[in-house]
Protein backbone atom coordinates (compact mmCIF):
# COMPACT_ATOMS: atom_id res chain seq x y z
CA UNK A 1 0.00 0.00 0.00
CA UNK A 2 1.10 3.54 -0.64
CA UNK A 3 2.44 5.74 2.15
CA UNK A 4 3.01 2.77 4.50
CA UNK A 5 -0.71 2.69 5.29
CA UNK A 6 -2.33 -0.39 6.70
CA UNK A 7 -5.87 -1.70 6.55
CA UNK A 8 -7.23 -0.72 9.94
CA UNK A 9 -10.34 -2.90 9.73
CA UNK A 10 -11.35 -5.70 7.39
CA UNK A 11 -15.05 -5.16 8.12
CA UNK A 12 -16.54 -3.50 5.05
CA UNK A 13 -20.19 -2.63 4.54
CA UNK A 14 -21.89 -2.37 1.16
CA UNK A 15 -23.43 1.10 0.89
CA UNK A 16 -24.63 0.91 -2.70
CA UNK A 17 -23.76 0.16 -6.28
CA UNK A 18 -22.54 2.71 -8.81
CA UNK A 19 -21.72 2.82 -12.51
CA UNK A 20 -19.15 4.86 -14.37
CA UNK A 21 -20.43 7.79 -16.39
CA UNK A 22 -19.27 8.65 -19.92
CA UNK A 23 -16.19 10.40 -18.45
CA UNK A 24 -15.19 7.33 -16.36
CA UNK A 25 -16.30 8.91 -13.07
CA UNK A 26 -18.21 7.21 -10.30
CA UNK A 27 -20.32 8.90 -7.65
CA UNK A 28 -19.39 8.24 -4.06
CA UNK A 29 -22.32 10.15 -2.57
CA UNK A 30 -23.66 7.17 -0.59
CA UNK A 31 -20.21 6.30 0.72
CA UNK A 32 -19.52 9.91 1.71
CA UNK A 33 -22.72 10.06 3.75
CA UNK A 34 -21.42 7.10 5.78
CA UNK A 35 -18.04 8.76 6.23
CA UNK A 36 -19.60 12.02 7.40
CA UNK A 37 -21.16 10.05 10.23
CA UNK A 38 -17.74 8.82 11.36
CA UNK A 39 -15.83 12.11 11.36
CA UNK A 40 -16.66 15.49 12.85
CA UNK A 41 -15.11 17.51 10.05
CA UNK A 42 -14.88 16.28 6.47
CA UNK A 43 -13.90 19.63 4.96
CA UNK A 44 -10.89 19.23 2.69
CA UNK A 45 -11.12 15.45 2.89
CA UNK A 46 -9.03 13.55 0.37
CA UNK A 47 -8.61 9.83 -0.28
CA UNK A 48 -5.64 7.62 -0.93
CA UNK A 49 -6.66 5.01 -3.50
CA UNK A 50 -5.48 1.40 -3.35
CA UNK A 51 -6.13 -1.40 -5.84
CA UNK A 52 -5.50 -5.08 -5.17
CA UNK A 53 -4.71 -7.89 -7.62
CA UNK A 54 -8.41 -8.62 -8.29
CA UNK A 55 -9.37 -5.01 -8.97
CA UNK A 56 -10.97 -4.14 -5.64
CA UNK A 57 -10.57 -0.53 -4.62
CA UNK A 58 -9.92 0.72 -1.12
CA UNK A 59 -10.31 4.43 -0.40
CA UNK A 60 -8.71 5.65 2.81
CA UNK A 61 -9.67 9.11 4.07
CA UNK A 62 -6.59 11.29 4.46
CA UNK A 63 -5.79 14.87 5.26
CA UNK A 64 -2.85 16.44 3.49
CA UNK A 65 -0.17 18.14 5.57
CA UNK A 66 1.70 21.10 4.10
CA UNK A 67 5.31 20.18 3.36
CA UNK A 68 6.64 22.84 5.72
CA UNK A 69 4.76 21.11 8.60
CA UNK A 70 5.59 17.52 7.66
CA UNK A 71 8.84 17.55 9.69
CA UNK A 72 6.79 17.50 12.89
CA UNK A 73 5.17 14.17 12.03
CA UNK A 74 8.60 12.70 11.26
CA UNK A 75 10.00 13.80 14.65
CA UNK A 76 8.38 11.73 17.43
CA UNK A 77 9.98 13.77 20.22
CA UNK A 78 8.76 17.11 18.85
CA UNK A 79 5.31 15.67 18.11
CA UNK A 80 5.05 14.35 21.68
CA UNK A 81 5.99 17.78 23.06
CA UNK A 82 3.33 19.48 20.92
CA UNK A 83 0.79 16.90 22.06
CA UNK A 84 1.72 17.45 25.71
CA UNK A 85 1.44 21.22 25.25
CA UNK A 86 -1.99 20.92 23.66
CA UNK A 87 -3.13 18.60 26.45
CA UNK A 88 -1.89 21.01 29.12
CA UNK A 89 -3.56 23.94 27.37
CA UNK A 90 -6.85 22.03 27.20
CA UNK A 91 -6.64 21.51 30.98
CA UNK A 92 -5.72 25.18 31.42
CA UNK A 93 -2.39 24.16 32.94
CA UNK A 94 -0.77 27.32 31.61
CA UNK A 95 2.21 29.31 32.82
CA UNK A 96 2.34 33.01 31.93
CA UNK A 97 5.85 33.79 30.73
CA UNK A 98 5.06 37.44 30.14
CA UNK A 99 5.44 39.43 26.97
CA UNK A 100 7.84 38.42 24.21
CA UNK A 101 7.64 41.85 22.57
CA UNK A 102 11.31 42.57 23.30
CA UNK A 103 12.25 39.75 20.88
CA UNK A 104 10.08 41.00 17.99
CA UNK A 105 12.95 42.65 16.11
CA UNK A 106 15.58 39.94 16.74
CA UNK A 107 17.27 38.32 13.74
CA UNK A 108 16.12 34.77 13.08
CA UNK A 109 18.87 32.29 12.25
Amino acid sequence: MANNETILSDRFEIVGEVAMDDRNRISLTKALESIKGLFQNTEGLRFSVHVNEVGQLLLSPVVSVPLYEAWLYKNPLALAKVGRGLSEAAKEELEDLGSFDKYADDEVE
